[in-house]
């Protein structure tokens, strides 16, 4: 837009963009979004890696918006806020999931969220690092808990706890005072025992998981969670569970009629996130109660090589992107 001999340019932001189906990521300039009703836009300084991020990059989902920002995960300062918004000001530090849309995400220096979206504010004695890796992997887990409705005493098998969201299913299931057996080659042992697994088995051992699970559990186990989402594993498992046993995979279907023939509920879990879920959480971390397992805090610059690991959801721990 041109006023006299001044011309108006689009301001611009950096962030990690695929330009086009299939293409690769880069980190680039793209424009900064201005906020909308009912949206606040976040100065980022932080952004959470999740599996989800490559999957959606790669059109796991069906066919995309491009260019396409991704990153779910995000923490930061909000510094505008659009008509109509009451409940979050500039200045307001938060965290939660923030994007506005699937296609605009958070490995930016800006984005846009609903503030009525699953955003909440930082606690006391919370970073921007640390918040960033809690929303999708802790809520997750925090609601496939609550859906599996153990008591305490309980035996919990989770199969794939090495990433996020079996990290902190591992520490509140030990929270809520439960056995867990999870699956962890040697080397990740010692960490998932660190936070709270009473069993580890060796998902690498030419010794078949069933076997392994059955000589730590002689009684068996009340609930099994899978956090990999292959048939030709979590089938044989589901001999662990009795009658009244429950299944849940936040990672593949399952059919009703296989869990009925067996006795079994469950199936894939769906809950929806919440604010509230996200403020406990944060409140849990804040007073220590929980541990984030952080693996890797990186630059945005290195937002394209993650995003390409991220592809096979072969994370273990927590990867935070940290923003200038």
């Amino acid at each position: 837009m041109v006023r006299g001999n001044r011309i108006r340019r689009e301001k611009l932001m950096k962030a990690v963009v695929v330009k086009e189906a299939g293409g690769r990521a880069e980190l680039t300039e793209f424009p900064t979004p201005e906020p909308g009703p009912g949206q606040i836009r976040v100065r980022l300084a932080a952004a959470g890696v999740n599996p989800v991020d490559g999957k959606t990059a790669s059109g796991a989902y069906g066919e995309g918006s491009y260019p396409f920002v991704p990153g779910t995960d995000g923490a930061g300062t909000v510094d505008r806020v659009g008509p109509e918004v009451t409940s979050f000001s500039p200045g307001d530090q938060v965290f939660g999931r923030l994007q506005l849309a699937r296609w605009r995400g958070t490995y930016a220096e800006y984005t846009l969220v609903p503030a009525d979206g699953v955003i909440a504010r930082l606690p006391p004695g919370l970073d921007f690092v640390t918040a960033a890796a809690l929303p999708v992997a802790g809520v997750t887990a925090m609601g496939v808990l609550e859906e599996l409705g153990l008591e305490p005493g309980a035996a919990l098998f989770v199969l794939g706890a090495t990433g996020g969201v079996g990290g902190f299913l591992t520490q509140f299931a030990a929270l809520a005072g439960m056995v867990v057996v999870v699956t962890a080659d040697s080397t990740l042992a010692p960490r998932m025992q660190a936070l709270g697994a009473t069993h580890t088995v060796d998902h690498h051992s030419s010794e078949p998981l069933l076997n392994q699970v059955r000589a730590v559990r002689p009684g068996g186990i009340d609930a099994l969670v899978d956090l990999v989402g292959d048939p030709s594993t979590l089938l044989p498992l589901l001999e662990l569970l009795p009658l009244g046993g429950v299944v849940l995979s936040i990672a593949q279907e399952i059919e009703p009629e296989l869990l009925g023939a067996r006795g079994l509920s469950g199936g894939r879990y769906r809950r929806q996130p919440t604010a509230e879920m996200l403020e406990e959480l944060g409140r849990l971390v804040a007073e220590g109660r929980v541990k984030v397992p952080l693996e890797r805090i990186l630059p945005l610059s290195q937002g394209p090589e993650v995003l390409a690991e991220s592809t096979g959801g072969h994370l273990h721990g927590k990867t935070v992107l940290t923003i200038p």
